[in-house]
């Protein structure tokens, strides 16, 4: 068999490469934060990240894949659920790490857009409802964790604690544009631990 046979045979199993697939999540992104999902195009897309049409279709069959694998890139950048040992000690940092999502990642310019973007599109509505319900239960683990400890009524329901917790803050970074202070967070996560407690 000739090297260039042995080539041939090797290519479809070669592995991707890392910094195709950043730079693809990378231009997705950024299209996404500019245009919202009329904006997103796999050739405006292919031509940011540098790569064929092609290259991107082998990893993403559609649009609607690479918008939930470039949100999914996003979400890394929150980091993983808290573990500080104690239920206000989770809460207030997954406070915290929502306020830092959207204040210091481009997750603060995607949300909006996808927000615009699911009111229009059934599709990407009930796709980003799915996504956003693993996120949710990833974020409840400490709550369980703390259901575990006694810290938190076995019966208390994970779903509305975050609900209590995370939609005052969307809502000023988002709607009323008040601030969002240590005492603003502190005052919150006091409420919701009252409520449960």
């Amino acid at each position: 068999m000739t090297t260039a046979g042995a080539t041939r045979e090797r290519r479809p199993g070669r592995p991707r490469s890392a910094e195709a697939d950043a730079a693809i999540l990378d231009a997705a992104i950024d299209a996404f934060i500019a245009g919202g999902w009329d904006g997103l195009s796999i050739e405006g897309v292919a031509a940011a990240a540098g790569v064929g049409k092609t290259t991107i279709y082998r990893r993403y069959p559609s649009r609607l894949d690479l918008i939930l694998a470039a949100a999914e890139k996003l979400c890394e950048e929150k980091g993983a659920a808290p573990d500080t040992g104690t239920l206000r000690g989770d809460l207030r940092a997954l406070a915290d790490s929502y306020l830092r999502m959207v204040a210091e990642t481009r997750a603060g310019h995607a949300i909006p857009a996808m927000v615009a973007a699911t009111a229009k599109n059934t599709e990407l509505a009930a796709a980003y409802r799915s996504f956003i319900g693993d996120r949710r239960r990833i974020s409840a683990v400490p709550l369980a964790r703390a259901a575990r400890r006694g810290d938190l009524a076995l019966d208390a329901d994970p779903q509305l604690i975050l609900d209590l917790l995370v939609a005052p803050l969307f809502y000023r970074t988002f709607v009323s544009r008040e601030p969002l202070d240590d005492r603003y967070v502190d005052t919150l996560v006091d409420a919701v631990l009252r409520a449960f407690g």
